[in-house]
Protein backbone atom coordinates (compact mmCIF):
# COMPACT_ATOMS: atom_id res chain seq x y z
CA UNK A 1 0.00 0.00 0.00
CA UNK A 2 3.16 2.49 0.41
CA UNK A 3 4.12 1.96 -2.92
CA UNK A 4 0.50 3.04 -3.98
CA UNK A 5 1.18 6.37 -1.98
CA UNK A 6 4.15 7.24 -3.54
CA UNK A 7 2.52 6.42 -7.30
CA UNK A 8 -0.38 8.36 -6.37
CA UNK A 9 2.23 11.24 -4.96
CA UNK A 10 3.83 11.07 -8.30
CA UNK A 11 0.58 11.04 -10.52
CA UNK A 12 -0.21 14.01 -8.25
CA UNK A 13 2.92 16.34 -9.11
CA UNK A 14 2.79 15.10 -12.79
CA UNK A 15 -0.33 16.46 -12.97
CA UNK A 16 0.51 19.36 -10.96
CA UNK A 17 3.68 20.64 -13.20
CA UNK A 18 1.39 19.85 -16.38
CA UNK A 19 -1.15 22.41 -14.61
CA UNK A 20 1.73 24.83 -14.06
CA UNK A 21 3.18 24.61 -17.78
CA UNK A 22 0.20 25.46 -19.46
CA UNK A 23 -0.70 28.21 -17.24
CA UNK A 24 2.96 29.53 -17.74
CA UNK A 25 2.10 29.25 -21.47
CA UNK A 26 -1.14 30.79 -21.46
CA UNK A 27 0.25 34.03 -19.38
CA UNK A 28 2.99 34.93 -22.35
CA UNK A 29 0.13 35.00 -24.64
CA UNK A 30 -1.67 38.34 -25.63
CA UNK A 31 -4.57 38.95 -23.94
CA UNK A 32 -8.21 38.11 -26.08
CA UNK A 33 -9.56 41.75 -27.41
CA UNK A 34 -12.46 40.90 -25.22
CA UNK A 35 -10.64 41.08 -22.11
CA UNK A 36 -8.26 43.63 -22.67
CA UNK A 37 -10.84 45.97 -24.77
CA UNK A 38 -8.87 46.13 -27.91
CA UNK A 39 -8.39 44.02 -30.74
CA UNK A 40 -4.72 42.68 -31.31
CA UNK A 41 -3.02 42.10 -34.74
CA UNK A 42 0.21 39.68 -35.48
CA UNK A 43 1.79 40.43 -38.57
CA UNK A 44 -0.10 38.27 -40.74
CA UNK A 45 -3.88 39.41 -39.32
CA UNK A 46 -2.25 42.79 -39.97
CA UNK A 47 -0.77 42.45 -43.13
CA UNK A 48 -4.67 40.74 -44.39
CA UNK A 49 -6.70 43.47 -42.79
CA UNK A 50 -4.86 45.83 -44.83
CA UNK A 51 -3.77 43.93 -47.53
CA UNK A 52 -0.12 44.65 -47.45
CA UNK A 53 3.11 42.78 -48.02
CA UNK A 54 5.07 42.26 -45.38
CA UNK A 55 8.15 44.40 -46.30
CA UNK A 56 5.63 47.26 -46.61
CA UNK A 57 4.63 46.33 -42.89
CA UNK A 58 7.94 46.32 -42.03
CA UNK A 59 8.76 49.77 -43.60
CA UNK A 60 5.72 51.47 -41.76
CA UNK A 61 7.37 49.61 -38.57
CA UNK A 62 10.94 50.85 -38.94
CA UNK A 63 9.93 54.26 -40.24
CA UNK A 64 8.17 54.83 -37.35
CA UNK A 65 4.57 55.18 -38.90
CA UNK A 66 2.81 52.31 -37.35
CA UNK A 67 3.18 51.59 -33.22
CA UNK A 68 3.71 48.28 -32.39
CA UNK A 69 5.07 45.51 -29.62
CA UNK A 70 7.15 43.77 -29.45
CA UNK A 71 8.05 40.21 -27.27
CA UNK A 72 11.50 37.93 -29.70
CA UNK A 73 10.71 37.88 -33.30
CA UNK A 74 6.75 38.80 -32.00
CA UNK A 75 5.44 41.80 -33.32
CA UNK A 76 1.37 42.85 -32.14
CA UNK A 77 -0.67 45.57 -32.90
CA UNK A 78 -3.33 46.90 -31.12
CA UNK A 79 -6.63 48.48 -32.48
CA UNK A 80 -5.16 51.93 -31.07
CA UNK A 81 -2.08 51.61 -33.13
CA UNK A 82 -3.58 50.97 -36.57
CA UNK A 83 -6.49 53.32 -36.26
CA UNK A 84 -3.43 55.97 -35.30
CA UNK A 85 -1.59 55.01 -37.94
CA UNK A 86 -4.79 55.55 -40.37
CA UNK A 87 -6.03 59.27 -38.96
CA UNK A 88 -2.05 60.50 -39.65
CA UNK A 89 -2.36 59.37 -43.34
CA UNK A 90 -6.32 60.11 -43.54
CA UNK A 91 -7.13 62.93 -46.57
CA UNK A 92 -10.59 64.23 -46.26
CA UNK A 93 -12.67 64.05 -49.38
CA UNK A 94 -12.23 67.78 -51.51
CA UNK A 95 -15.35 67.59 -53.41
CA UNK A 96 -17.19 70.79 -53.41
CA UNK A 97 -21.34 69.64 -53.32
CA UNK A 98 -22.85 66.39 -51.56
CA UNK A 99 -23.87 65.21 -54.91
CA UNK A 100 -21.83 62.19 -56.63
CA UNK A 101 -21.57 62.26 -60.57
CA UNK A 102 -24.37 60.24 -62.52
CA UNK A 103 -23.07 57.48 -64.19
CA UNK A 104 -23.48 56.87 -67.76
CA UNK A 105 -22.70 54.15 -69.54
CA UNK A 106 -19.70 52.32 -67.70
CA UNK A 107 -17.90 55.57 -66.40
CA UNK A 108 -18.92 58.45 -64.58
CA UNK A 109 -19.18 61.63 -66.36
Amino acid sequence: MAKETNIEKLCDRELLEKILSIVERQEKLPPPAHESGHRLYDNKSLMEMLNIKDKYLKKLRDNGYLGYSREGDKYWYTQEDVDRFLRRFHYEAFAIGDELPKQEGGGYV
